[in-house]
C-alpha cells in the first residue's frame, strides 16, 4: 500500500473555504483536477534517475521557491495551485574542471507526459508551466 500523499490530501472544510474564496475573488476557473495532478505526481515519483525541479504559485498569492523533492514537499492540496512550473534541464555530471558543464534537455519527454495527461501547459525557455486555474498567469515565466 502506498503511504505517500496524493493531490487531494489536506483538502478539509477550512482549506476548501480558503481556496474557494480566493478563486471567487479573482474570478478563476479550474483547469486541472486531482486525477490529473496525481498522474503527474505518480510519473515523477516513479522515475529513478532524475527528478526535475519545480515551484508553484498558490491562488492565495504565495509563490514557492524551487524544490526537487517529489515525495512529500509538494503543494498539498493541489486545488490550491494556480500554476506549477517544472524545470526541464538536468545538469550532467562534471567531466572535469576545464570542460563546460552540459545539460540533458527533457523538454520533449515531459511535454509528452503532460500532454497525455491532458493538462493545460506551455513551455518557455527551460520551464514547463502547468495551469491549475485560468485565465493563464505568466507571472515570472521566461520570455518566449
Amino acid at each position: 500500500m502506498n503511504e505517500l500523499p496524493t493531490a487531494g490530501i489536506g483538502h478539509n472544510d477550512a482549506m476548501r473555504k480558503k481556496i474557494s474564496a480566493a478563486v471567487a475573488k479573482r474570478n478563476l476557473a479550474s483547469a486541472a483536477n486531482n486525477t490529473k495532478w496525481d498522474e503527474l505526481i505518480h510519473y515523477f515519483r516513479e522515475r529513478e534517475d532524475w527528478w526535475p525541479s519545480y515551484r508553484y504559485k498558490a491562488v492565495t498569492g504565495f509563490t514557492s521557491g524551487w524544490d526537487v523533492e517529489w515525495l512529500c514537499h509538494l503543494p498539498f492540496p493541489f486545488a490550491l495551485v494556480e500554476w506549477f512550473d517544472i524545470g526541464l534541464k538536468e545538469l550532467e555530471p562534471s567531466k572535469g574542471r576545464l570542460l563546460a558543464r552540459t545539460y540533458i534537455d527533457h523538454t520533449e519527454e515531459i511535454s509528452e507526459v503532460v500532454k497525455k495527461i491532458g493538462m493545460e501547459f506551455e513551455v518557455r525557455g527551460d520551464v514547463l508551466r502547468i495551469w491549475g486555474y485560468l485565465p493563464k498567469s505568466y507571472d515570472d515565466l521566461p520570455p518566449t
